[in-house]
């Protein structure tokens, strides 16, 4: 029996640790994605975000079995071994991920590696100080033309599309100001963090923040934070799970399961059983942490002390340099600038590229026969992306999907494109075979992006 069965039958409270909170984080990401994408595309390994390709057996082991297998070594007590070994499953399950890797993974993967070596101790001061960099790096990289002024904003758009789905049709007047309300609330809560005594209100407009999050579709991210919100507010060793619990815990669980099953919703608006099913588990997960966190009053006092201030110093340092790689032109991806608008290519200052000639994207064409094993090697609706006219796709996914047509005998003849000077749509550069080839490389830029600025662009 699991501690938290044999902790539901006797009513006792099991305890559990940063590290296994962060695990579980993880693994509820990669449970909510094959909840909804299924397990037919576990074994495509056409895009690897950290270079290495794995043989395709070893992508379906890291997919399906590497995160489930990190949790259970991450509840083995006080074993340096353990720890290891599931920070290593956890490395393993990110070289096995294609295409993108969403930022609150990695978020977790870093919060995990952290919480398996740093003393107990100083956990809380880890867990605010990555909230605090999430929040402040992501309303820092929303400061850009593109969202604040144009009709294509992610801020407007999302919005516009979310409201769209409940049957609401918001006017532009309504939604000029949605960027900017975004931003302030993102400084505001990454604010509350740093000041004593505004915990309450921050997590409370976290909790709202996050809850949008999660019924417009992303409450993978929204339940990796909250998880980092208990471990900093708590600031113990362990955190309590007691399937007894209070009226204000359950109280937060079943007002956000409803909540999540009335306004959760698909990009196009309906939703089958399947994903009734999964709107009610992450409403009832990210309910109970909210009142894990909302419980935890008095809360915590920040930090203090030398191993407290070379924390803040490394972590600050590391966000800092996290979001200096952005305008420099060093990646795009992992930085979270999550629906901040921004492109590999543009005129904001956030989309200078002084430093190097980065990134190279390249135009593919659909051959004009397609071997079924290429189909069996590439999922049929990536090829119909990555060919359609108006993508282009990073150099990375160009040469392994070139290197998978190649072993089928076609080819997808990729072109390399750039941006010409005061142009607003990515061009063809020297005739056809003069160009550079692609080259394989992290997938620190989004894999597909539209070859035209005037064209809306989310991520």
């Amino acid at each position: 029996m699991s501690l938290l069965a044999q902790a539901a039958s006797t009513g006792d409270a099991v305890a559990l640790t940063p590290f296994v909170l962060a695990v579980a984080g993880v693994l509820f990401h990669q449970v909510s994605r094959l909840w909804e994408q299924g397990l037919s595309g576990v074994a495509y390994h056409y895009a690897p975000v950290l270079v290495v390709r794995l043989p395709r057996w070893a992508t379906v082991v890291a997919q399906l079995v590497a995160l489930p297998a990190a949790l259970a070594l991450a509840l083995v007590p006080q074993s340096l071994t353990a720890r290891v070994v599931t920070v290593a499953l956890l490395v393993l399950w990110m070289v096995s991920t294609q295409r993108r890797l969403a930022d609150h993974a990695l978020l977790g993967v870093v919060a995990a590696a952290l919480f398996a070596f740093v003393p107990w101790e100083l956990h809380g001061a880890v867990a605010r100080d990555l909230l605090i960099g999430v929040y402040l790096s992501a309303a820092l990289l929303k400061i850009n033309e593109e969202y604040l002024g144009s009709e294509r904003s992610a801020g407007r758009v999302v919005t516009a599309h979310y409201l769209g789905l409940l049957g609401l049709k918001p006017s532009a007047r309504l939604l000029r100001p949605a960027p900017y309300g975004v931003i302030a609330l993102e400084l505001a809560v990454g604010i509350t963090l740093l000041v004593p005594g505004l915990e309450i209100w921050g997590l409370c407009a976290a909790i709202l923040m996050h809850g949008a999050f999660g019924v417009s579709g992303n409450f993978p991210f929204s339940v990796l934070a909250l998880a980092l919100w208990v471990i900093a507010l708590t600031a113990r060793d362990s955190v309590a799970i007691d399937p007894g619990g209070g009226p204000l815990l359950w109280a937060s669980v079943a007002g956000s399961a409803l909540i999540a099953l009335a306004l959760s919703r698909t990009a196009s608006g309906r939703r089958s059983v399947s994903y009734l099913g999964k709107d009610l588990f992450q409403g009832l997960v990210y309910g109970y942490l909210c009142g894990l966190a909302l419980s935890a009053q008095p809360f915590a006092a920040l930090p203090t002390g030398t191993g407290a201030m070379v924390t803040h110093l490394l972590v600050g340092g590391a966000f800092l340099l996290n979001v200096a790689l952005v305008p420099a032109g060093l990646k795009l991806e992992w930085s979270f600038a999550m629906f901040s608008s921004l492109r590999p290519f543009g005129r904001s200052w956030l989309e200078r590229r002084p430093l190097v000639d980065l990134p190279r994207y390249y135009s593919l064409t659909l051959p004009a026969r397609i071997p079924k094993t290429l189909l069996r090697e590439v999922e049929p609706r990536f090829i119909f992306l990555v060919t359609r006219d108006e993508n282009v796709v990073h150099e990375s996914v160009a040469f392994c999907l070139e290197e998978s047509a190649r072993k089928c005998r076609t080819s997808f003849t990729p072109r390399l494109m750039a941006l010409a000077e005061d142009a607003r749509e990515l061009t063809p550069v020297g005739a056809t075979g003069d160009e550079a080839p692609p080259r394989r490389r992290l997938l620190t830029y989004p894999a597909v992006v539209p070859k035209s600025l005037d064209r809306r662009y989310l991520a």
